[in-house]
């Protein structure tokens, strides 16, 4: 009998030391730019620091449409504390600054001009109305000097117009038949040539085959092309030590364009001494179902957050509540893989494209003028302290809001004094209209640039309410509050959200420190019995609270692996059936039945803990699945493993 004990303990100890194996060392899946916190700018309406190149063509400073004389000089700057280039941003607590495209446009036509970049015919060179590469050289450097990260916005599934069609022919007219650079640009058959994709005749879908609005639309299927890319991209990678690319349309582009164009530019990187460079596209699509799939199987290393920035300001807004924030949070699993998470999407308020956070919460309910900037700030700091990358819009850090429509021409303003009659008169948060001043003299006045500078001094000094953790702890009407965790302090932050126009009271009985908390942020005092805390969220208003202990509630219940499939994307869940008010980490194994080798699927980090299987990854196999759960003291605990039958795709 003791025999059989000792035969069946040793059994248990293999099985601990085999999960331990898997639990040593975690998965890496954070892109480069996870901690950063990125300024969004379009240089042409930031600063123009050399009148020299204004006149090229193009140039008219009073309609919307055409270049206004920003450059890379005057984003530059002096370099040197109090200056308005890249120490003002600094100053301000960002870490990255992400560029609109920089290359050389098209000449203007009647109805305006490539000042946003995005019209591109010579992709080796800076536009001349930005200035030169020499130019570029000098932003970079400075950019170095103030330990500011650069983020270059490229285009790779279009070009500018060019090319005509007599009927449904594609030609190049003679004065451009060298027009683009490099010379691979020039060959008609690297194009599609099926006229606009809202009414291509290819045979194909249309978004992808299709002229962007009448932009030469890229085979970017064939070789030539994304290998094309792949060299012209580089060469900005090394002339200029890029961090990170946001890729522009990326909806549009060969779903093969990924796989094939960003193994180069990472090899690229790394032999710049860019170890992990940061890849995001723009993939306009407020469905997360949607996004995933690019992130999943087009392997893009992560995109934009649009459904983050339609609920974000819903909620800050009033028009939505804290239950909906839940539901979108909730659906994070489905980027859980073994190289994607959440956490890598780019979160943010507003752009170039959509409009400005402002204008986007006045139009999404009636509300008293007096909310508008308590209901920013409280958009703001969701931004800063739930997960994700956050992305703020230039401009935005001085209340600008929006004219007309609000979105595409009428969100690109000038921070340097304007000419654009309406936007003299527009509307500020926080502040009056800006008349003949600049945006520049508001910085200092401004309640959101203190409220920003305020936040991420909080995130600077407080790693663990930077991108990391996060787990819903209440959300119910107006409130919503997580938790956030700092893996090296081992300790619990609390976050509380109220968008209601009264004070709210709330009970959290899961937190996970048994001792005293510090309050960070806001008004509000804390009472703590054992791990429950009770305090108030004044209206309108983000509280933090800091545990003064480090996390000792680590009770854990583990239950048994569950499997199902997934009506909504057809992948398959693979959920752990685990109750704990600690801020756990669980690992997903699979292997296939027969094999000695498990593959990690992922790692979950809030609660419900799941992933989802794609059945492409496993056509037709039967697996066996296991987790491995890590609490905050560094215990481990497997689940019973489980079986799935991969039924065909």
């Amino acid at each position: 009998m003791k025999r059989k004990s000792a035969i069946a303990l040793l059994a248990l100890l293999f099985l601990l030391l085999s999960t331990y194996s898997y639990a040593a060392a975690p998965l890496k899946v954070e892109v480069g730019l996870s901690k950063d916190l990125i300024y969004f700018v379009m240089p042409d309406r930031y600063k123009d620091g050399d009148s020299k190149n204004n006149n090229i063509g193009g140039f008219n400073p009073s309609l919307t449409a055409f270049y206004h004389g920003g450059d890379l000089k005057g984003l530059t700057g002096t370099c040197e504390p109090g200056d308005d280039g890249l120490a003002r941003i600094k100053s301000l607590g960002f870490t990255a600054v992400w560029l609109t495209p920089l290359v050389t446009q098209q000449e203007a036509i009647g109805s305006g001009a490539g000042y946003h970049g995005y019209w591109g015919v010579d992709f080796l060179n800076v536009d001349p109305h930005l200035g030169t590469n020499a130019d570029m050289s000098a932003f970079s450097t400075c950019a170095k000097k103030l330990g500011l990260k650069i983020v270059l916005d490229v285009v790779t599934n279009h070009t500018g117009d060019v090319i005509k069609y007599r009927g449904n022919e594609a030609y190049v007219p003679a004065a451009s038949k060298n027009l683009k650079n490099p010379a691979w640009l020039n060959t008609l058959s690297n194009y599609h040539n099926v006229g606009d994709m809202g009414r291509c005749w290819g045979i194909g879908n249309c978004t992808k085959l299709g002229d962007f609005y009448g932009l030469d639309d890229l085979a970017t299927e064939k070789p030539q092309v994304w290998k094309g890319w792949a060299q012209v991209y580089s060469n900005w990678q090394r002339d200029y030590g890029i961090s990170g690319f946001r890729v522009d349309t990326a909806r549009h582009v060969d779903d093969m364009f990924f796989k094939n164009w960003s193994p180069l530019i990472n090899k690229s990187a790394a032999s710049a001494g860019v170890d992990n460079f940061t890849i995001f596209g723009e993939v306009y699509d407020y469905n997360p179902f949607n996004l995933m799939e690019y992130v999943r199987r087009n392997k893009i290393q992560t995109v934009l957050d649009f459904p983050f920035q339609a609920k974000a300001t819903e909620f800050a807004s009033g028009y939505s509540n804290a239950p909906a924030l839940s539901i979108l949070f909730e659906k994070d699993d489905y980027y859980t893989s073994a190289t994607s998470s959440a956490s890598n999407l780019v979160t943010f308020l507003g752009n170039h494209d959509v409009g400005r956070v402002g204008f986007i919460l006045g139009s999404k309910r009636i509300q008293p003028p007096a909310q508008l900037l308590p209901r920013a700030n409280l958009a703001n700091a969701l931004l800063y302290f739930s997960r994700g990358i956050p992305v703020v819009y230039y401009g935005d850090e001085v209340g600008m809001t929006g004219s007309n429509s609000g979105n595409d021409q009428f969100a690109r303003q000038d921070m340097f004094a304007t000419e654009v009659d309406i936007w003299k008169s527009e509307a500020r948060i926080g502040g009056s209209p800006i008349g003949d001043g600049d945006a520049f003299q508001a910085t200092s006045t401004s309640p959101v640039s203190k409220y920003l500078k305020q936040i991420s001094e909080l995130r600077r000094t407080n790693p663990g309410l930077a991108n990391g953790t996060m787990q819903i702890r209440y959300a119910v009407n107006s409130l919503f509050v997580i938790s956030k965790k700092d893996p090296v302090e081992n300790r619990e932050y609390v976050v509380a959200f109220n968008n209601s126009d009264t004070d709210e009271n709330v009970d959290i009985t899961s937190a996970t420190s048994s001792g005293g908390w510090q309050l960070l942020l806001g008004e509000s005092e804390v009472k703590a019995d054992s791990n429950k805390l009770s305090f108030t969220v004044p209206a309108l208003s983000t509280v933090i609270f800091r545990a003064q202990d480090t996390i000792d509630v680590v009770a854990t219940k583990v239950g048994k692996l569950t499997t199902a499939f997934d009506d909504m994307t057809g992948y398959y869940q693979v959920k752990a059936g685990i109750n704990s008010v600690d801020l756990l980490s669980v690992e997903f194994f699979t292997r296939a039945s027969g094999s000695s080798k498990w593959i990690s699927n992922g790692i979950d980090t809030g609660a419900p803990y799941s992933i989802f299987i794609d059945p492409l990854d496993f056509p037709k196999k039967k697996l066996e699945i296991k987790a491995v759960v890590t609490n905050s003291k560094g215990k481990n605990f497997a689940l019973p493993i489980a079986k799935l039958s991969i039924s065909a795709p």
